[in-house]
């Protein structure tokens, strides 16, 4: 069904590379949310009002927030589809990540409101019991509602796994939380019909009961889902096979050394900043080498959709004292540690003692000093300094 609906509304569907085509997944996912959560909304409230279930109506009020995360869902991917402006010239693809955030919020709020309710169905308690046809009614409803939102979480999964989208990753979430708590009131409600009919009563309300071990569930569902999608714009690690299939394209250049120092800024899931340094022999000419980069970055921005900057190192390889200490500290360092790696070697030649610089990549928690133990394969002939750097994916 959800790769009908990919066919029916949306062009070139399966080019999820591109910018047009990934919004209108998400376009697709929302209004298919606005549309369903606005049916069960109003099923819901109806049977409510009815029956006088101040559990039902709460329900119905959730269902209607969901409406509102679909349409915050639908405006974010609207927004983010803007072109670049003046003000804003890496575009606007962020505005996805600040609507998952508001859905987010929305979340807790709702999580909120609904312990109040549980409360207050607890302390102003009263046993009421409804006909059997107004319970059939509400069984129906409720079940109905429960498919429904069960397809609507699998719709926005299915998407928000295609188009990797953290908003709809939210939505999903959300709707999984509503597949639960409308399970828990139909199975309060066919609880106490069953011991209503049996003429037993319970000092308490079950539901409400059920509601507050609900609601701080999808409080705490909130909150997490509010730290995973801060992740984004405070920034995180590229994903390592993303970065590993670039490397790929790069090394197929047979002049291209070595690389490292890559760094990569995100403005949305299809627009990144790449820097990368690349070793080359340093005896090729600036205008060949210069041909061979520009054809890489335009290579990977074809196949990546990235903006590819290239910092150029030159490495002597003729010059055998500094291959011989590089040779020596990689083989030192990869037989005693793990995780770590060394780039940029250079010698600057001066009086007795020749200055060897190198930058070397460790893991954040690395704490160990190894200046001396370098030294020490050297015998102190050199004098070294060590710049740490930290990996970026």
């Amino acid at each position: 069904m959800i790769n009908y609906l990919r066919k029916k509304f949306i062009n070139d569907y399966e080019n999820v590379k591109n910018k047009d085509v990934r919004l209108a997944h998400g376009v697709l996912a929302s209004i298919l949310g606005i549309i369903s959560n606005f049916i069960v909304f109003l099923s819901k409230l109806i049977v409510g009002i009815i029956s006088f279930s101040v559990a039902i109506i709460s329900d119905a009020i959730n269902n209607l927030s969901d409406m509102a995360s679909s349409l915050v869902s639908l405006l974010g991917f609207k927004m983010a589809k803007k072109k670049p402006d003046e003000d804003h010239p890496f575009g606007h693809e962020r505005i996805e990540y600040i609507s998952g955030l508001i859905v987010s919020l929305i979340i807790i709020i709702v999580g909120v409101i609904l312990i109040a309710t549980s409360i207050y169905k607890i302390v102003d308690y009263k046993e009421e019991l409804i006909s059997d046809k107004l319970f059939i009614c509400n069984v129906i409803i409720l079940s109905i509602s429960i498919f429904i939102k069960m397809y609507q979480a699998h719709v926005y999964y299915k998407i928000a796994k295609i188009i990797s989208s953290i908003s709809l990753k939210a939505t999903f979430r959300d709707s999984m939380n509503d597949v639960l708590v409308t399970s828990l009131v139909l199975i309060s409600l066919v609880i106490e019909f069953i011991l209503g009919k049996n003429g037993i009563s319970i000092p308490f309300s079950l539901d409400g009961v059920l509601g507050i071990i609900v609601s701080l569930f999808i409080i705490y569902t909130g909150i997490d889902l509010l730290k995973e999608e801060s992740n984004p714009l405070i920034g995180t690690k590229m994903n390592k096979e993303y970065i590993n299939d670039v490397i790929s394209e790069i090394k197929k250049y047979p002049k291209i050394l070595n690389y490292h120092d890559i760094m990569c800024h995100t403005y949305g899931e299809n627009k990144c900043y790449m820097t990368i340094h690349l070793e080359v022999d340093k005896n090729n000419t600036l205008e060949g080498i210069h041909e061979v980069l520009d054809e890489i970055e335009y290579n990977v921005r074809l196949k990546y959709g990235i903006e590819l900057t290239i910092h150029v190192d030159p490495i002597d390889l003729d010059d055998s004292e500094l291959m011989d200490i590089k040779e020596k500290i990689n083989n030192y360092i990869n037989d005693k540690y793990q995780n770590i790696s060394i780039h940029d070697v250079r010698i600057v030649r001066r009086g007795n003692k020749s200055l060897v610089l190198f930058d070397m990549i460790v893991p954040y928690d690395f704490k160990t000093d190894i200046s001396d133990e370098i030294n020490g394969l050297f015998n102190n002939k050199y004098e070294f300094r060590i710049s740490i750097e930290h990996p970026y994916y």
